[in-house]
């Protein structure tokens, strides 16, 4: 009976060290010494090789004025829970962009370059999903994806990213400036025709 109580004892310890050892790495929140990269900075962590088993998923596939949704979530048949995660909405060139709000539980809006420009947790929260809301930049800067990394554990974690979504303006743009093009030609064309019309007029006056 006592050499059971032992194991059992035993048992649990590993359970607890095990528990300690996937939260201790990551018990408030990602630091600011990795906003550049996004990625986790203890040094007993791997970035996962192959596909992600995490989806970002955007409502919209344009920005404007109006506010985004942002699920994150984990997929595939050997879905995984997460526990840490640091992530920025970044334009081509890898600047962030906008801000998030109405963020989860456990999770906060922290400040790497612009006011609330990162999504971070703030405990070792398990969670299989999430949802936050994505505030665009007012202005058409190209196209923009949320990106960062994902923790399952103290040692595993992936890069994700999300598909692009682009500025609502963008097509506009293109469209004044064809139409702008086709109302040239027939500028010109107009032109053309009223001078033809002025010889005619005085060749009839000529008859």
């Amino acid at each position: 009976m006592e050499r059971l109580h032992c194991i059992f004892s035993v048992c649990v310890m590993c359970g607890v060290l095990a528990s300690v050892q996937r939260t201790s790495a990551f018990p408030t929140g990602s630091p600011v010494s990795a906003c550049s990269d996004l990625m986790p900075v203890h040094i007993d962590g791997e970035l996962q090789k192959g596909a992600s088993p995490y989806m970002i998923i955007l409502n919209d596939t344009v920005y404007g004025s109006a506010a985004i949704r942002v699920s994150i979530t984990a997929v595939g048949p050997a879905t995984k829970e997460f526990m840490a995660f640091m992530l920025q909405a970044r334009n081509e060139a890898g600047s962030p962009q906008g801000n998030f709000g109405d963020v989860p539980v456990a999770s906060k809006a922290m400040t790497c370059y612009k006011d609330g420009d990162t999504l971070t947790h703030t405990a070792a929260f398990i969670r299989q999903s999430m949802e936050v809301t994505w505030f665009p930049p007012a202005n058409n800067v190209g196209k923009i994806t949320i990106t960062g990394s994902i923790a399952l554990s103290k040692v595993k974690y992936w890069a994700v990213e999300s598909a692009p979504v682009s500025g609502r303006g963008a097509q506009d743009a293109s469209t004044i400036v064809r139409t702008s093009s086709g109302s040239g030609t027939v500028s010109h064309l107009s032109s053309a025709c009223l001078i033809l019309l002025t010889v005619f007029a005085k060749l009839a006056n000529r008859f």
